[in-house]
């Protein structure tokens, strides 16, 4: 299936499908069609599905007059005519595609063309669907274990883990491994070895619950579908529980009725009670499996009363109570909607808005879409309370034509109304900024942008010049800030990006330096920014020796952590092979600046940086007053008993340097997203009380920089 797409926007529509078009270009061909007015659907396909697997595909989103009267014209397979009724129209009147009893489809790669009316016109767009047919995989290839069950808190943990392995003697070599999972919902990962497990990468919320996986695997007879291959099982506490709307007004002596909670927690034995209502009624019940609350009709509660209801959940991991969970207040009077009404509305890719209602009456209404384009699943959001439909900056939306309707309802009526979205492209839209790194490593994307000299003359003879995918002749301004040294101060940009380097220093304390790029393409609420961090390294001995760590800037998610691999030590150009006498560890300065404004820049003695309250979680944890010019929460020595304990350590074997997972956190829960680049102090001649002495050893180097990212 070629890759490049025009006029067309690929989203899954169904967990186990991914979506795809035929044909490099949809342009229609509309042979009865005497309108110059331009119009254009854009239909979602599917690809990569086998045997036994349905779908309902809802219709297109389209530029111009309203299309109806959709009909499939033409199937093939492979190219050539055929005849099925799997594939039907669901929905004339919106093009909704329903794919039905394919048991006995044969494999293949089908295309679909189907024809629509718009302003009276006949209008064909050939190809406009793919479905590739796939085989199941061949027998000999098992997933051990079938199920994995983990604990939520442990979904990142290596035991959480499952294996592809094919049985002895069959012969069977595995080329690709790939999970078919819906667009934005890629929760789980699969290696280029086979091992399945919970993407660390994902950016949004992963829920307790059962996934079933389907993978897609290529052998030498070709990609083949293995359907149900694993389950994982994803178990809870019942960690929250929420209302929506969490308050409500009710009419005196009316019955209300909520809506069902959202609890996050596993679903197994789930049952819910009222632990109290304040003040005490007996007119408010909870329905046990559902966790509806319901308030009685004629129940006699006074006119201006508001009443508390807490509720304990419970499953078969265990019980929590909410505490005020859910308000109900009484009032005189309700007034029943009588009217909705939203405007079409035009916006710009990338750009972040919100809009609600234009005309709307009644009261506790609540807003929700019906039958929300899963295109613009977890890209669109509306608030249940205010009808308020948003997008944030930075959105995945395509561009193109979305019919869109929502539903507001009280407990006397409800209305609907129904507009279009159009999202215009954005000339100022681009993905990426790369310098690349002059350490061989490969591909280039992979790593951050790092590059390292032996001599000064070098350096300050160096051009640096980014690779992106910036629209030709947009306005762009480059910026450089020059962050944790002094060893760079003489860097400058120009204004194509190109870093130069001409007045920059050069001494053995300074080791890894970072300088923070930014792009920004165009002006006003179309603008559009990405900031990178480039790295620099002077390969300066310190005393006569050199630690080179490579990569010497390294990707770590903060969630998940990691290990640095070992550098190489070199003593006046000897490597250093006797870990015995040649000792390691981190040391008092530790440097760290932010990608996102609520983490501070600064060490940890700066009052209220990021550091220092991760200084003052490490020493709440141990029972400590916090010692904010102490090394101990980066300390190997000081933590040797209870490794899992500091933020992260240097191993006294190799020097590898461990980041411990769930630590590099603030308060609120919120990860670090930024560069880490600490002190470090060795000695070599084996005396380790000396590290922590600045008296006795002058050997301070900056070695290492961590990039810390949740999406890595």
């Amino acid at each position: 299936m070629r890759s490049k797409l025009q006029n067309i926007t690929s989203r899954l529509l169904a967990i186990l499908m991914v979506v795809g078009l035929c044909v490099t270009n949809s342009s229609c061909t509309d042979p009865e069609t005497t309108d110059s007015t331009k119009f254009a659907i854009f239909y979602a396909g599917i690809t990569d599905i086998g045997p036994s697997m349905n779908f309902n595909m809802s219709g297109p989103t389209y530029i111009g007059g309203t299309p109806s009267d959709f009909s499939i014209t033409r199937i093939t397979l492979d190219g050539e005519v055929y005849d099925t009724d799997c594939f039907q129209i669901s929905d004339p009147s919106t093009g909704a595609i329903k794919l039905v009893n394919t048991d006995n489809l044969p494999v293949g790669t089908y295309c679909i063309s189907v024809s629509c009316i718009s302003n009276g016109n006949y209008y064909e767009f050939k190809d406009a669907i793919t479905v590739n047919m796939l085989a199941p995989v061949p027998d000999g290839i098992t997933v051990d274990p079938s199920e994995v069950t983990v604990d939520f808190a442990d979904i990142y943990k290596e035991s959480a883990s499952a294996q592809v392995k094919t049985e002895e003697g069959t012969h069977v070599h595995i080329s690709k491994y790939e999970i078919i999972q819906e667009e934005g919902k890629e929760y789980f990962a699969i290696s280029n070895t086979g091992k399945i497990t919970v993407n660390d990468k994902y950016e949004g919320e992963i829920l307790p619950g059962k996934y079933v996986l389907n993978l897609k695997l290529t052998t030498e007879a070709g990609a083949g579908i293995y359907e149900n291959a694993v389950t994982f099982n994803i178990i809870s506490s019942p960690l929250t529980l929420t209302y929506k709307p969490a308050s409500v007004r009710v009419e005196k002596d009316q019955a209300y009725v909520s809506g069902a909670p959202i609890l996050k927690g596993s679903p197994e034995g789930l049952t819910y009670k009222i632990k109290s209502i304040s003040p005490e009624t007996s007119t408010i019940s909870i329905d046990e499996q559902t966790g509806i609350i319901t308030l009685a009709a004629n129940n006699g509660l006074e006119i201006d009363n508001s009443y508390n209801v807490s509720v304990t959940a419970t499953n078969q991991y265990g019980s929590k109570d909410f505490d005020n969970t859910f308000v109900i207040n009484i009032v005189a009077f309700i007034n029943p909607i009588t009217q909705l009404q939203y405007a079409n509305q035009e916006k710009i890719q990338s750009v972040a808005f919100e809009f609600g209602p234009e005309e709307v009456d009644g009261d506790e209404l609540t807003y929700s879409f019906i039958d929300l384009d899963s295109r613009l699943a977890d890209k669109l959001n509306i608030d249940g309370v205010t009808g308020v439909i948003s997008a944030k900056k930075g959105n995945s939306i395509e561009t193109g034509t979305y019919t869109i309707t929502v539903q507001a309802k009280n407990d006397k009526s409800e209305k609907t109304s129904t507009f279009t979205l159009t999202i215009a492209a954005n000339p100022n839209y681009f993905t990426y900024i790369r310098y690349g790194n002059n350490l061989g490593l490969t591909p280039e994307e992979n790593y951050a942008d790092q590059f390292d000299y032996d001599k000064k003359a070098i350096l300050l003879a160096e051009k640096l010049t980014p690779k992106t995918d910036i629209p030709n002749g947009r306005p762009v301004k480059w910026e450089v800030k020059i962050l944790n040294t002094t060893a760079l101060s003489g860097t400058t940009i120009s204004e194509t990006g190109e870093l130069s380097f001409s007045e920059n220093k050069w001494n053995s304390n300074y080791g890894v330096s970072v300088l923070f790029v930014t792009a920004t393409v165009g002006s006003g609420e179309e603008a559009i920014s990405k900031t990178i961090p480039v790295f620099i390294r002077q390969n300066k001995d310190k005393n006569g020796i050199f630690v080179k760590y490579t990569p010497f800037a390294v990707k770590m998610n903060p969630s998940k952590g990691g290990m640095v691999a070992a550098p190489v030590v070199t003593s006046n150009g000897t490597t250093v092979t006797d870990y015995t006498t040649y000792l390691m560890d981190y040391r008092r300065d530790f440097y760290y600046y932010s990608f996102i404004e609520n983490h501070v820049d600064g060490i940890q003695s700066v009052n209220g940086s990021f550091m220092n309250g991760l200084w003052a979680t490490y020493y709440k944890a141990i029972g400590k007053t916090p010692n904010y010019s102490a090394r101990a929460p980066m300390s190997y020595y000081d933590n040797a008993q209870n490794l899992s304990q500091p933020l992260g350590y240097i191993s006294n074997k190799d020097l590898s340097v461990t980041i411990n997972p769930g630590k590099w956190k603030d308060s609120e829960g919120v990860y670090a997203n930024g560069v880490f680049i600490g002190r470090m102090s060795f000695v070599t001649d084996g005396k380790q009380a000396d590290l922590a002495n600045d008296g006795t050893t002058k050997n301070q180097i900056f070695p290492l920089a961590i990039w810390f990212d949740e999406s890595f």
